[in-house]
């Protein structure tokens, strides 16, 4: 039998501490061996998604809007109508119009996720084994893998987890789209059989693509099941055990600990998916730029995240949603009058010019996340945020300084009385007053 060794097993998950088992549990850990062809149930026709299809019909601001849910159980379909109209009422009010035609395709348990598929593609592509027109559409699908590689990597956040690809990818949501949807389509429809999938995929010729079941729905977005974190949490906690060195009573603290926070994690989950369903709905049917639909998903996810207070009631949600949305598209307006430009680089520049600021500031937040700015006496710049090492800037402007990157500019202002205690940086939507506190 032909092996898809995308379907496999990946090494165990190595955590340094219960923070770091939160933050692996709250995207989630697919382990499994998928070495033999998955049976997927069947749901209606023998070629087509469409009658297991069904229309879940509910009422926003007086306009009736549609959620179609493609689901394998009663169980799955529930969640799936509550979620998207959770999310779709939320996007409805941001916009202000219809969320458009939409369909949820609930994953079943067993069955890959869709970027599986998708690597699939990518290393039949890279091994020519594909009609040379057809493997040209990897490209899509290795930038769209890509990005979800990398948000993997920021996991990290310099912590060396041990976070893999395949450790998390069971948990993503995803919108499914263009060559993706397609492919996915073709893989469910073969069972996500290993044999079937590369021979159907070998098969296909450029013309196939113009055919798209799903091209009568707006957005396509494929959702994990249900029950999946509860079986993530119980496959990897013994796998966090076994890896940290601990003694008896310690195992028993961080499993207390766990079953304690789990609904905490569960609600972190949720609130990544519907963050990232809402972003799918508008970037479809919005307006709004990449970076303004960014800054709005972070604000509307912000309100689903944890917070240990007693505000899940949906209603009480939805209104503090629609505040920080408000909030946020407040604030979008008012970079639009004022957007980050990164300037030039002076040829020459007077260090004596900026030797006033030499010294360490504080953001008003937080006097200990200090940055100091301070002057070689080769009179190079150089700006440093807490112990790390310091970055070098150049001059742009008599009183401003710009990164090597050019992402992040420095100014430097003088007070009403004239004195110079004051920075302010900035980066692309983001902009921060340091005051000088030595």
């Amino acid at each position: 039998m032909t092996s898809l060794n995308v379907f496999s097993r990946q090494p165990g998950l190595t955590l340094r501490c219960l923070c770091a088992a939160a933050l692996a549990l709250l995207w989630g850990a697919r382990q499994g061996a998928l070495a033999e062809p998955l049976p997927s149930p069947p749901t209606g026709g023998e070629a087509d998604f469409m009658p297991a299809i069904h229309m879940a019909p509910f009422v926003v601001s007086g306009e009736t809007l549609s959620l179609s849910v493609h689901a394998r159980s009663t169980r799955d379909r529930r969640y799936a109508e509550r979620f998207g109209e959770e999310v779709l009422s939320v996007a409805y009010d941001t916009m202000g119009h219809s969320t458009g035609r939409g369909l949820v395709i609930v994953g079943y348990k067993g069955e890959p996720h869709p970027l599986y598929v998708f690597k699939k593609f990518i290393a039949m592509a890279g091994a020519g084994q594909l009609d040379p027109a057809v493997a040209r559409r990897a490209t899509e699908l290795s930038a769209e893998l890509e990005k979800w590689e990398g948000k993997i990597a920021e996991m990290d956040n310099g912590e060396d987890l041990g976070l893999t690809f395949d450790m998390v990818v069971g948990a993503l949501p995803l919108r499914l789209k263009d060559t993706g949807s397609k492919l996915y389509q073709w893989a469910w429809l073969e069972d996500f059989n290993v044999e079937r999938v590369e021979l159907k995929f070998h098969a296909l010729r450029e013309a196939d693509f113009a055919q798209d079941q799903l091209a009568v729905f707006d957005w396509v977005f494929y959702l994990p099941p249900s029950g999946a974190f509860d079986a993530v949490l119980d496959r990897v906690l013994p796998k966090i055990l076994a890896k940290e060195e601990m003694g008896l009573f310690q195992r028993a603290a961080v499993r207390s600990a766990l079953f304690v926070f789990k609904p905490v994690i569960r609600k972190a989950v949720e609130g990544m998916r519907k963050g990232m369903l809402f972003r799918s709905v508008l970037e479809v049917r919005g307006q709004e730029s990449e970076d303004d639909l960014n800054a709005l998903t972070e604000a509307y996810m912000a309100v689903l995240m944890p917070d240990m207070k007693f505000n899940d009631d949906r209603d009480t949600t939805h209104a503090r949603a629609m505040e920080a949305i408000e909030a946020q598209k407040r604030e979008n307006a008012d970079y639009a009058r004022n957007p980050f430009v990164s300037p030039a680089r002076l040829e020459h520049a007077d260090p004596t010019a900026f030797a006033p600021w030499v010294g360490t500031f504080a953001s008003e937040e937080s006097e200990k996340r200090t940055r100091q700015f301070s002057i070689t006496e080769a009179g190079t710049f150089h700006w440093r945020y807490q112990d790390k090492p310091p970055e070098e800037f150049y001059a742009a402007g008599d009183r401003l300084l710009v990164s090597a990157q050019g992402d992040r500019t420095l100014e430097f202002l003088r007070d009403e009385t004239g004195a110079a205690n004051t920075i302010e940086l900035r980066r692309k939507r983001h902009r921060t007053t340091l005051m000088k506190i030595e």
